[in-house]
């Protein structure tokens, strides 16, 4: 009888507390859900504060996410039907390893132009940061490397 008002309190409560932990996740990077835009404002937002922007750099850095956003669509065209395309080629009765390659070969072209303008992306953030700038986000980042995925 004890047993049974243990479980009867016990399960539905750690099945709620499980549940809640599942779905929590780490919201404090503006969410899984938020658009391109909002969670690009929200890195600008935070590389202003914890690098102490100028009005001059902030300007530079808002520039340099215009940029970023405006190739949001060659980022998704990455992505776009090469799952699909692997997805079918599992389902055929043999795989086509010449489709697979020249897929993979047309989404590294992607990848290899898209490279070439994020370099240059991050050449002009890095040429507008003071040294002490610099340093306070390569320890930053040395952090975040350090398997730290919260804050």
């Amino acid at each position: 009888m004890l047993v049974r008002r243990f479980f009867r309190i016990a399960f539905p409560l750690l099945a709620v507390t499980g549940a809640a932990f599942l779905l929590s996740g780490c919201h404090r990077r503006c969410g899984w859900s938020a658009s391109p835009e909002d969670k690009a404002n929200y890195i600008a937002k935070q590389v202003a504060s914890e690098l102490n922007l100028n009005a001059e750099q902030k300007i530079k850095l808002d520039k340099i996410k215009a940029d970023l956003l405006s190739r949001k669509g060659d980022f998704q065209a990455v992505h776009a039907g090469f799952k699909d395309m692997m997805l079918g080629q599992f389902r055929a009765t043999t795989l086509d390893t010449a489709k697979v390659n020249a897929g993979l070969d047309e989404r590294e072209a992607k990848i290899k132009e898209l490279r070439g303008f994020l370099v240059g992306e991050l050449a002009e953030f890095h040429a507008m940061l003071d040294s002490t700038q610099r340093e306070k986000l390569a320890s930053r980042l040395e952090k975040m490397g350090m398997g730290r995925h919260c804050r």
